[in-house]
């Protein structure tokens, strides 16, 4: 790639802690093996785990234990640059999205299609460095090829967007049902575009008075915004969709609160989808559940099956998906986007590393 291209930018944390997100220079990743593809990344999402790992959460801290320093950035595409000798999917120029979890393939669950809970799974940003960076190599059955008419600096939502695709395919939908979803952040809106994808007849959004431009977003996706701070919950919901309760309940928020009042807002029978992370434990009034058959329903991410789905509904769905990315920056302003979520000034912040 020439001796201008010998290192490469990459936003690390250095150490356990509050912060402690540098920017450094690494080598850039030698030749791809015989079945890996090495990817210049032209996009990557700062989303709400990268927040929780700038501030070094209990869960992340539990869950993740990395190694320092760690390359964060679990959402990215890119361009594929060079290909591995056995790599039969790809070829140079495609431009790709990147599923992070790297499942081993050979455990009880990846062997029945549930590679998202393969225990043997370190995740690109997470356990290992991520997309922070200008280039990556993956292995080829990790990478997905994204649809030609898709803007580039859009296939960084395909990571989030499986998460709403494989939380759809968690609950039963009859295409007859409504759906309330209970945060406004990137996976939030994107259940509304899953959601009214899969023919749910109403979708509904409840958020914060910090979330008022969110909920805007919201109710131009074709969803029903609430305001949970200024508005009756249960008297909102009967206006809007003619019974206090929702068939489906989608937590996206992470919160003590919000998943109480999903499985409050739930019908009896019903089910609750978390694809939220709560950052430390969360207290349940079981007998809820119990007198009225409610389900919750845990969706961890999704499996090599749901991309393909995501791939597809994101090439139809361009023009909503530029609604969801509110800022892009370059890899050098990494800090402006992690201040941006933490005043959640921002929906969707996207790095684009090749630009300085």
């Amino acid at each position: 790639m020439g001796e201008n291209y010998m290192s490469m930018k990459a936003v690390a944390k250095t150490q356990p802690g509050y912060g402690n997100f540098e920017l450094i220079n690494l080598p850039i990743p030698n030749e791809p093996s015989d079945h890996e593809v090495l990817i210049e990344i032209k996009s990557v999402g700062v989303c709400g785990t990268d927040l929780s790992i700038y501030k070094w959460t209990e869960t992340v801290a539990k869950e993740y234990n990395p190694s320092f320093p760690l390359i964060p950035g679990h959402e990215f595409a890119g361009v594929v640059k060079k290909v591995g000798k056995k790599v039969i999917n790809f070829k140079v120029g495609d431009k790709v999205a990147v599923n992070p979890h790297i499942s081993c393939g050979k455990c009880q669950f990846c062997k029945n299609g549930s590679q998202n809970i393969c225990q043997h799974r370190p995740i690109l940003g997470c356990h290992a460095n991520g997309g922070l960076t200008q280039y990556v190599k993956v292995r080829e059955q990790n990478v997905f090829r994204l649809p030609d008419h898709l803007p580039i600096y859009l296939g960084s939502l395909a990571e989030p967007m499986s998460v709403a695709v494989h939380a759809l395919k968690r609950v039963e939908n009859d295409k007859n049902n409504t759906a309330v979803i209970v945060g406004a952040g990137t996976v939030g809106l994107l259940q509304v575009i899953a959601c009214r994808a899969a023919g749910y007849q109403k979708v509904m959004v409840l958020g914060l008075n910090v979330d008022k431009g969110r909920l805007k977003i919201a109710e131009s996706l074709g969803a029903i915004s609430i305001n949970i701070e200024t508005q009756d919950v249960f008297a909102a919901m009967k206006q809007h969709i003619g019974m206090p309760y929702a068939d489906v309940v989608f937590e996206a928020a992470g919160t003590n609160s919000s998943i109480k009042l999903s499985i409050d807002i739930v019908k009896p029978t019903g089910s609750v989808a978390l694809t939220g992370i709560a950052s430390s434990s969360t207290d349940i009034e079981t007998t809820k559940l119990v007198f009225a058959e409610k389900s919750i329903i845990g969706c961890r991410a999704y499996n090599l099956a749901t991309w393909p789905i995501t791939m597809e509904l994101m090439g139809r769905s361009i023009e909503e998906l530029k609604l969801i990315v509110t800022h892009r920056k370059t890899i050098s302003e990494f800090a402006e986007a992690i201040e941006l979520l933490i005043t959640r000034e921002s929906l969707k912040v996207v790095i684009e590393p090749h630009k300085m």
